[in-house]
This record gives structure tokens, sequence and C-alpha cells, in this order.
């Protein structure tokens, strides 16, 4: 075998520069629409189990996700950027981790505190109380991802 390539090769790598070279003209038109599309487009979230006086009930995890990421709004010159919930045996809530992006000069461990004081207080309003022998504990981290210059990037 010689180290040149055979003739279907070389027909392919020039396929392939013509191809990356044509652009359809419709496709600037269409491709906001299609990435619309596919933002809204309908993803199932895993339930959550909660409890109130007349027992159990399953929540949807972007149902507490979103009440997770209101709450953080009364914390100061920190936002949200990411939320996870984690379930354990019969879909019950065991932990959450938010992602936070905070203003330069915050003082990051009060922050922090404040964001796990507000979204410990949110996942029991939503959810109710554990009941008694349930051995529930959800842990409530927050992790502070990024620090950002301007009140306008949070």
């Amino acid at each position: 075998m010689s180290g040149r390539r055979g003739d279907g090769a070389d027909l392919l790598a020039q396929a392939t520069v013509a191809l990356r070279r044509h652009t359809p003209d419709g496709w600037a038109a269409v491709r906001e629409d299609l990435l619309d599309l596919a933002r809204r487009a309908h993803r199932p979230s895993a339930p959550v189990r909660g409890r109130h006086a007349h027992g159990d009930f399953l929540l949807s995890t972007d149902v507490l996700v979103a009440a997770l990421r209101r709450s953080v709004e009364s914390v100061p010159d920190v936002a949200v950027t990411a939320v996870h919930c984690a379930t354990g045996p019969d879909a019950a809530l065991t932990g959450v981790t938010v992602e936070v992006v905070a203003l330069f000069g915050t003082h990051l461990p009060t922050a922090g505190e404040a964001a796990r004081a507000v979204l410990t207080a949110t996942c029991r309003d939503v959810l109710g109380e554990p009941g008694p022998g349930t051995g529930v504990d959800v842990r409530v981290h927050v992790h502070v991802g990024d620090v950002v210059a301007r009140r306008t990037e949070l």
C-alpha cells in the first residue's frame, strides 16, 4: 500500500470541501424558528414526592425548580444559573444543588447561607414536611460558580 489516498478518498475530500462551502439560502431564515421549536419541545421531568394533610402527592421537578429559582431572587446580589434535584427511592427529594453567580464584593458565605435558608424553606413550603419515621433528609447545597463585575451580568 502506498501512502497515497485512492481516487475515492480524493473525491470524498473534494465533496466534503464543496458541501462545507455551501449554505442553503433559506437556512438563516428557518434557523431561529428551529431553535425556538427545540427550546419549547416538551421534556417531561421526573416526579418528586411531597406530603400534605391528605397524604402524599407527586410533583414535577420542573415546578419545584421554578419555585426554587424564584426564592433565590430574594437574596441580594445573587442570581441562579442552574438547579439540580436528586431523588431517592419512592421519588423522595434527597438533595438540591443550586448554582449561583454573585456580584463582585458580595460576602459569599453570607449570601450562601441566605440562599440555603430560602431554598430549605421553599422545599418545605412546596413539598411539605417529611413524615415521621421517613428518614428523609434533604441536603441543600449552594455552589457559587462565578463572580461578575456588574449587576447587569446577574
